[in-house]
């Protein structure tokens, strides 16, 4: 009973951490984002530059948000490798997104619309990941302690990581205007 009751008074300290790792990711992905937009990356057909830097906060923050609900997910399951976990979880994020952009790249401006169709299924899938990462962490074996109260505070961790994400990317605009 000791051990249960010590764990629930670090349940406000990890939403609270999970609330500030989401406001700094929203921070590092707006000086990304600044960062690429300065820099007028661009090839044969595409660019980091104008809207095309968006990629960065709507594709990225997605990732962001799928390992980090995975990893929430799992440790209040408790998962021994919640963390490792919901870093895959990100990475698989990161992989889609990655296809979105390499597909426009790959396809070049002679294949410009096959290179937009494929560099959407990638974008679509990778906001589907966001509810599958979610799915299949609950999904996956765990030891799920009994509990006597209601994971309040996970629930709020799930809750705040894009909030406070969104908040750091608007705190980033304001701190870095592009």
């Amino acid at each position: 009973m000791h051990r249960q009751s010590v764990d629930t008074l670090k349940e406000p300290w990890f939403a609270g951490l999970i609330a500030l790792a989401g406001l700094l990711a929203g921070l590092v992905l707006w000086g990304l984002t600044t960062i690429l937009s300065r820099a007028h990356l661009a090839g044969n057909g595409w660019s980091l530059s104008g809207n095309g830097v968006l990629i960065i906060p709507f594709g990225l923050g997605p990732a962001v948000v799928a390992g980090g609900w995975a990893a929430i997910i799992l440790r209040m399951r408790g998962h021994p490798h919640w963390l490792r976990l919901g870093v895959g979880s990100g990475l698989i994020g990161l992989s889609l997104l990655a296809a979105s952009l390499l597909s426009i790249v790959a396809f070049g401006p002679a294949g410009r619309d096959a290179g937009a169709t494929a560099s959407l299924f990638f974008g679509f899938l990778l906001y589907g990941w966001l509810l599958a990462s979610a799915i299949t962490a609950a999904m996956i074996p765990a030891p799920d302690p009994p509990r006597s109260a209601a994971p309040v505070w996970f629930v709020a961790a799930i809750l705040l990581l894009p909030v406070t994400l969104i908040g750091g990317c608007e705190a980033g605009a304001g701190l870095l205007p592009t």
